[in-house]
């Protein structure tokens, strides 16, 4: 809860006036070219909003969720900041409603303004996530080629953090079209592979895609840290770190009082780190320069549906809720739901030689 956070919500009232009293802008940029990587945008403090759109369509994997505009987020406090002593920053919080009994619980589907191509690296400080029967939360980055279709055609998606209930392993997927397949070494990553064909799908092509489920406690810089769940938030969180280069796509996960020096510093250079990823896409089975590409940063959470609700009893959800689906206690237990929010510090994005992103909003 907030409360044991020692934070509290800011002034969400004013938020409404702050994003919608002026244009949205762009997230903070440089425009000075600088050798390998650097800054290109910073989400973060108390313009975090500014650089993302909202979507309110209905939800593309059925869950049972009704997503609400930036305004109305702001106006019943589903978005905000807090001010968080621990990390010495304002954070931003996005969270759901956990008052009404109902059978599509509101919550907030974020989406960058700007897109990202190969050659970015994503850094996001995420101190607390949700974890809740239920939930579906996920950070993650999806393509936005007009006209296209998902997984194909559309530019991919990249999953950088992903769980269903109170999952304590954090799932890191790539969904593509044909033609793209995981070959690299396992040896080289933390995590499991649980599926190399990144367009492969029960029914529908790519719904599965190729997945690293993370392990239980990562290694990461002679410390040891939870990659989801209650163990996760009880930690503080931690910096989910996503390389994109033309060779594939690594995820790692640092503590924010140990990041890599040159991170850091703002100029990194991840093929000096000696840290091994939670996962990595790589090898000659997959061309990652025009498989991703034209991607925005992505953040939503959705309830039951199709993975948290296929899973309600295999997961071991109903026996521990005593109840037979997901919709019935997603409808039913509001009070779920008030810890089920996520609490970032700050998302900065990198690309080399300084490209800027292209802001298409």
């Amino acid at each position: 809860m907030l409360t044991r956070m020692h934070s509290s919500i800011l002034n969400l009232t004013a938020l409404i006036t702050t994003l919608f009293s002026t244009a949205l802008a762009a997230p903070t940029t440089t425009s000075s070219p600088l050798p390998a990587f650097s800054l290109v945008a910073d989400y973060s403090g108390s313009t975090f909003f500014d650089g993302f759109t909202t979507f309110t369509g209905g939800d593309p994997t059925n869950g049972n969720v009704a997503y609400v505009s930036m305004q109305d987020a702001a106006a019943k406090k589903y978005v905000g900041f807090i001010d968080n002593q621990i990390t010495n920053s304002t954070n931003a919080y996005i969270g759901v409603d956990y008052t009404s009994i109902t059978a599509k619980r509101e919550s907030v589907r974020l989406s960058s303004k700007a897109t990202y191509d190969v050659g970015t690296i994503v850094v996001m400080d995420v101190v607390h996530a949700p974890s809740a029967f239920g939930s579906w939360p996920a950070l993650w980055m999806l393509g936005d080629i007009p006209g296209g279709t998902w997984p194909g055609t559309n530019g991919g998606e990249i999953d950088i953090f992903e769980v269903v209930h109170t999952s304590p392993t954090n799932a890191m997927t790539m969904h593509t079209g044909p033609g793209c397949s995981v070959d690299n070494a396992t040896a080289i990553f933390q995590g499991q592979l649980q599926n190399d064909n990144c367009n492969a799908g029960d029914t529908t092509p790519g719904t599965t895609g190729c997945s690293v489920q993370a392990v239980h406690q990562a290694k990461t810089r002679g410390m040891t840290l939870a990659t989801a769940g209650d163990a996760f938030n009880k930690q503080n969180g931690g910096v989910y770190v996503t390389v994109w280069m033309k060779s594939g796509v690594s995820v790692y996960l640092f503590d924010r009082s140990a990041l890599p020096v040159d991170l850091m510093a703002g100029h990194p250079t991840p093929h000096t780190w000696p840290t091994a990823p939670l996962a990595s896409f790589s090898g000659s089975g997959c061309d990652y320069t025009t498989t991703l590409s034209t991607m925005r940063i992505t953040t939503d959470q959705t309830f039951c549906g199709d993975w948290a609700g296929k899973v309600w009893s295999a997961s071991g959800a109903a026996a521990a809720t005593g109840t037979a689906t997901c919709a019935e206690y997603v409808q039913n237990n509001p009070g779920a739901f008030k810890d089920a929010y996520f609490e970032i510090a700050g998302i900065k994005v990198f690309s080399r030689n300084g490209k800027m992103p292209a802001d298409t909003a």
